[in-house]
């Protein structure tokens, strides 16, 4: 039942990336009683169409062609389209109004808005996603707020946030079972600051390339390794030039859906609840889908070679320990609140 499931899911993200190229069309402005050529709305997503992410980027597209009865229209573009393969000018699209809607992951939007870097601390979420939950996605919670507030000070309005999922490691040279393991491999990182740190500071060699040139780097032997959520990695194929991965949510990685100030304040009160409705209601169907890949994720890892291992309690809490300068920093930076509104006193 669960993977008939999951390949409905699948065919529903793949036909609904096709339909979300549609243009405009016209209806009524709801005002002027006057027929209007529908306004579109240039959406930015930054993996492909076959990526989980556009469950919440399609069934957002239908909501809000639905409910304003088609006055707005939503074309997507997938793969960083927008800003050329380029994640922070993506981001930048949406703060200076270039793009209408955007669908990026906290760690990229964290390159503009710093204090979002808190989210990505090593092991900050220490129950898995019962703390995620808790911390973000439950009604009103403190974790959600400050993303909301954070984003919004900078001028867009967030919608929902979605699921980029814990990050895995991955790499040939090694299974990685304890500290120790990690020196030396030479593994790419997002271009985070935080993220180099918390490598370097685990004894390995990390290395920031776009993630395009990752298939290839770890083909050739250029890099031993990378890291990323489960899916990421399977709809980049990585699994196929990988030997090794251990499993050990060391970071998590949410997608904030946001709107445009440049839109949002053009919109009606009515259309803004619209649109926060429809927000919020494709996220929660796109952290569904997301969660229910995840065995099956690994089990094809699996099945294609991949030797999977998961990182025991007693070597977290090593790993842990070894990071900890590295939380001195950042809690000094961003400071205690911050820290505090994802459960870290």
């Amino acid at each position: 039942m669960k993977k008939r499931l999951l390949a409905g899911i699948m065919c529903a993200v793949m036909a609904l990336g096709v339909a979300g190229c549609g243009g405009g069309s016209k209806s009524s402005d709801g005002n002027s009683g006057g027929e209007v050529k529908a306004i579109n709305l240039k959406m930015a997503v930054t993996p492909s169409e076959t990526s989980v992410w556009m469950v919440a980027a399609n069934e957002f597209k239908k909501l809000i062609e639905e409910r304003t009865e088609g006055r707005y229209t939503v074309t997507i573009y997938g793969n960083e389209q927008l800003a050329a393969g380029d994640q922070t000018k993506g981001v930048e699209m949406l703060f200076n109004g270039t793009t209408d809607v955007d669908l990026h992951s906290s760690m990229i939007i964290s390159n503009v808005v710093p204090e979002l870097s808190v989210i990505s601390m090593p092991w900050i979420f220490p129950n898995g996603y019962d703390s995620v939950d808790e911390y973000i996605f439950n009604e009103g919670s403190t974790g959600s707020e400050f993303i909301k507030k954070a984003v919004e000070a900078k001028g867009a309005h967030v919608v929902g946030i979605g699921e980029n999922g814990f990050r895995q490691i991955t790499n040939n040279k090694r299974p990685i079972t304890s500290a120790a393991d990690m020196s030396m491999l030479k593994v790419r990182v997002p271009a985070i600051s935080l993220l180099v740190d918390v490598f370097k500071t685990l004894g390995a060699d990390p290395t920031q390339m776009p993630f395009g040139e990752v298939f290839t780097a770890l083909q050739q032997g250029a890099i031993d390794g990378q890291e990323n959520p489960y899916d990421t990695i399977r709809s980049a194929k990585i699994q196929e030039v990988q030997k090794y991965m251990t499993i050990w949510n060391y970071c998590y990685d949410p997608i904030i859906l946001s709107v445009s100030g440049n839109i949002w304040n053009k919109l009606s009160d009515e259309d803004k609840a619209i649109f926060d409705a429809a927000g919020k209601e494709a996220c929660a169907t796109q952290v569904a889908a997301s969660r229910n890949m995840d065995a099956e994720i690994i089990e094809q890892f699996k099945a294609t070679g991949v030797e999977v291992n998961e990182l025991s309690p007693e070597a977290i809490a090593e790993m842990k320990t070894v990071v900890a300068p590295v939380y001195d920093t950042y809690k000094e930076q961003f400071g205690a609140e911050a820290f505090a509104a994802f459960g870290y006193k």
